[in-house]
């Protein structure tokens, strides 16, 4: 059996993003998003040094490793590929199954492994350093880390109170993170559809984003520097591009470039070549 992602095309659901921007800005933004996600992984890697947990390296790996995924899948959004944005979603929802993987393992050890009791966890070496560190500048007291036994249990009375206060709207965030990478993949799929379907150029969107942009590349050009001129070139170049994927070629998709040229009339100068030639 041969799994082909090629064969799951779903089709368009949405022509815009969140109704107030065209669906290609809004596939850029989502990806823009995740890419800045992506860096923090970076930051992540010091895990490494201070004593992280396997899951923690392992997530903050994959997250360094994912960026030059989503700078590649920006580039074929731009560039308005149909089957490369298609891939491009297929690539961010196995993404997103991979990150709620990691997640729920993270959600399952704050949620229930988690005692919540306000205790001051030292979790390496290092941090046990800092600690002393302060306690040797006088910052903070040694019974922060070994309390006494009243001090114990009304800092857990406080901290298990504070939990009970926000623990309802931690939930509320992590669903809300979840709807939106739902409607993210959904808005990837919808984009490729349009592609797949030549009707993205149609969209009312992306008619008046066009419209805005050529109007002000006209207000631009009227006092425009040497440099801001071959900006503007470009431009008018892609507008240009735009244009022709919307209108599509002029000829018949049927018809090579060999065929045509057959079909056009002979030159003069062909016509004179052949009257001059005399077999005499």
């Amino acid at each position: 059996m041969r799994l082909s992602f090629r064969r799951v095309q779903p089709g368009a659901v949405f022509s815009s993003f969140f109704g107030i921007l065209d669906i290609k800005l809004g596939c850029e933004i989502i990806l823009l998003f995740a890419l800045i996600n992506k860096v923090a992984g970076v930051y992540g890697l010091i895990t490494v040094i201070v004593g992280g947990s396997f899951a923690q390296i392992t997530f903050y790996a994959y997250s360094v490793i994912s960026l030059l995924g989503l700078q590649w899948g920006l580039k074929q959004v731009k560039a308005e590929s149909s089957q490369k944005v298609l891939l491009v979603a297929h690539l961010y929802v196995l993404d997103h199954v991979i990150q709620q993987v990691f997640h729920y393992l993270f959600f399952y050890n704050y949620w229930y492994i988690q005692k919540h009791e306000g205790q001051r966890d030292l979790n390496s070496q290092a941090q046990k350093d800092i600690f002393n560190l302060a306690v040797s500048r006088n910052e903070v007291s040694a019974s922060d880390a070994n309390p006494s036994e009243a001090d114990a249990q009304l800092r857990a009375g406080q901290a298990m109170q504070i939990w009970n206060h926000e623990k309802g709207y931690a939930l509320g965030v992590i669903m809300l993170g979840f709807l939106f990478k739902i409607y993210a993949c959904m808005a990837l799929y919808s984009y490729a559809a349009h592609l797949r379907q030549n009707t993205y150029h149609s969209l009312p969107l992306t008619k008046d984003a066009h419209a805005a942009r050529d109007a002000i590349i006209a207000s631009r050009s009227q006092n425009a520097s040497p440099v801001e001129e071959d900006e503007l070139a470009l431009a008018e170049a892609e507008i240009a591009r735009d244009r022709a994927r919307e209108n599509g070629p002029a000829r018949s998709p049927r018809t090579s470039p060999a065929v045509e040229a057959s079909a056009l009339p002979r030159t003069d100068k062909g016509k004179r070549a052949s009257e001059d030639f005399s077999w005499d």
